[in-house]
């Protein structure tokens, strides 16, 4: 009786020590049941892209003995995406909640990235972490995207937060190779090329890392070019997906939905070398900051703004394609508390899209969404100008490695 009571102190002397690290953990846990338990609700719903794109592909890739039809040319993604339906039909899971249950799992998994990257700014025991946590487990368009639309956005996304976080911690090589791997999935990786391209011209990133990025892709191919798919199909799928749509905006609330019901070759063409230039100002500006300092929230007003711009001025772009900026703007408003508003306001606007396709609600004009995007941005870009200018932060990212690799060289 004794060993009792003494065990029972002890275990209350813990808890009265660790009560704040036991709540945040409670409270990780309660997210991650509610969370999931919104996304049952959502799992019944079917939707076209289910029924006419992801099902026909699960059947003829378990009607060709699984993995080896992965070499196939089977629809428009990349082989990497086949990996994971070939796997599901050694499964006994319905395809729906099969394909639901892969990106359930990678929105938990990007949350805890956006978690650590928010620990990056505040201590291990602050509470903010873990409620960005449950900020990006519950954000509407994740669960939607993930639980209702059984689309895989969330994959490629994940990797681009790991990406970003290994980039805050000084580790360009990992970070290129998770950037690599997002790629693999998706081209909508190349949302975050904008903040590469600055920080590899300000040799804060070592240009030679850029080539994980191939490197990944070109090993993501492997497996269905040795089960004997065409290798010079795989590598250019991404050329044959830019061909699909006309449409100047698929129901995205960018500057194309001016015109929204204009599909005309020749002018969505142009948009891409609009696109282009926009970019390019957009990096000219910051690369010839004098005296920027490049510190984590500098890096994360800048990563938000390149996610918003790439989608926001290039045409032919899905309702969907700002996934990766609303996570954006969920981790900048936690680096800059005074906007954490941008939240809200980005989550209208894209839910407004989004609803569009998924419960054919009819949205508010797009380009009046366009316009509440716009003000958001401009929200972002003098917040950074301000920090830029009169910096609070002065956790200076050390990723100048040819500095590092002399002063090493030197202490040996």
């Amino acid at each position: 009786m004794k060993n009792v009571s003494n065990t029972y102190k002890i275990i209350k002397e813990w808890l009265n020590k660790n009560q704040d690290a036991v709540l945040r953990v409670l409270f990780i846990i309660a997210v991650c049941i509610f969370g999931t338990e919104l996304r049952f609700k959502l799992f019944p719903k079917l939707t076209d892209d289910i029924n006419l794109f992801l099902t026909p592909w699960y059947y003829y890739i378990e009607e060709n003995n699984g993995f080896a039809a992965v070499s196939d040319d089977i629809g428009d993604y990349t082989p990497m995406y086949y990996y994971f339906l070939a796997a599901l039909t050694y499964t006994n899971l319905e395809i729906h909640i099969g394909i639901k249950l892969i990106s359930v799992i990678f929105d938990f998994i990007m949350s805890l990235f956006v978690m650590k990257i928010v620990q990056l700014k505040d201590p291990a025991d602050s509470n903010m972490p873990v409620i960005a946590f449950g900020v990006t487990f519950c954000l509407p368009t994740v669960v939607l995207n993930s639980a209702a639309w059984a689309q895989c956005d969330v994959i490629y996304t994940t990797f681009l937060v790991m990406s970003l976080y290994y980039m805050l911690k000084g580790k360009d090589r990992l970070s290129m190779i998770m950037l690599g791997i997002s790629f693999s999935f998706k081209i909508q990786a190349i949302f975050l090329t904008p903040l590469i391209g600055i920080l590899v011209i300000l040799r804060k990133i070592r240009w030679r890392t850029l080539l994980w990025i191939p490197i990944m892709y070109i090993i993501s191919i492997i497996p269905a070019a040795i089960a004997g798919g065409d290798f010079m199909r795989l590598l250019t799928v991404y050329f044959k997906q830019s061909e699909q749509y006309p449409q100047l905006t698929l129901s995205l609330a960018n500057i194309w939905s001016l015109l929204e019901d204009i599909d005309d070759k020749n002018l969505g063409a142009a948009g891409i070398y609009f696109a282009g230039i926009c970019v390019l100002i957009f990096m000219y500006y910051y690369i010839t900051r004098k005296n920027m300092k490049i510190t984590p929230k500098t890096v994360i007003g800048i990563a938000t703004l390149a996610s918003f711009i790439v989608p926001f001025v290039l045409p032919h772009m899905h309702e969907r394609y700002m996934y990766f900026t609303e996570i954006m703007f969920v981790i900048f408003a936690f680096y800059y508390r005074k906007r954490a508003w941008l939240i809200a306001t980005t989550q209208f606007c894209s839910v407004q899209c989004l609803l569009k396709y998924l419960y054919e609600h009819n949205p508010i004009d797009l380009r009046l969404l366009a316009l509440i995007e716009i003000i958001n941005a401009a929200f972002v870009f003098y917040t950074l100008h301000d920090e830029i200018t009169s910096p609070t932060d002065d956790n200076i990212i050390e990723m100048d490695f040819e500095k590092a690799k002399k002063a090493k060289v030197k202490v040996s």
